[in-house]
C-alpha cells in the first residue's frame, strides 16, 4: 500500500511540474508582450550607432546617444 501511495504522489508531483513548465512564458515573449511592438531604431548623428529611440537624446537639434560625452569618445576612437 505504501508503494502505491508513493507512486501516486510521484505522478501528481510530476504532472504539476510539467504543467508549470508548459505554462511559463519565455523571456522573449514576455518582453514583446509588455511593449506590444518593437521600438523604433534611430541613428546617432555624431557616431553613427543605431539605438532604440528611448536611448537617444537631442543635442543642438541632432539625435545623439544619451550621454554625448561617451558618444564623442566613440567618434574619436
Amino acid at each position: 500500500m505504501g508503494k502505491l501511495l508513493f507512486l501516486l504522489a510521484a505522478v501528481v508531483v510530476g504532472w504539476l511540474v510539467i504543467k508549470w513548465l508548459l505554462k511559463r512564458p519565455d523571456a522573449d515573449e514576455a518582453d514583446n508582450a509588455s511593449t506590444g511592438h518593437p521600438e523604433k531604431m534611430v541613428k546617432c548623428d555624431l557616431c553613427g550607432v543605431f539605438m532604440p529611440e528611448s536611448d537617444s537624446a537631442q543635442l543642438d537639434g541632432k539625435l545623439t546617444c544619451r550621454t554625448p560625452q561617451r558618444c564623442l569618445h566613440r567618434q574619436s576612437a
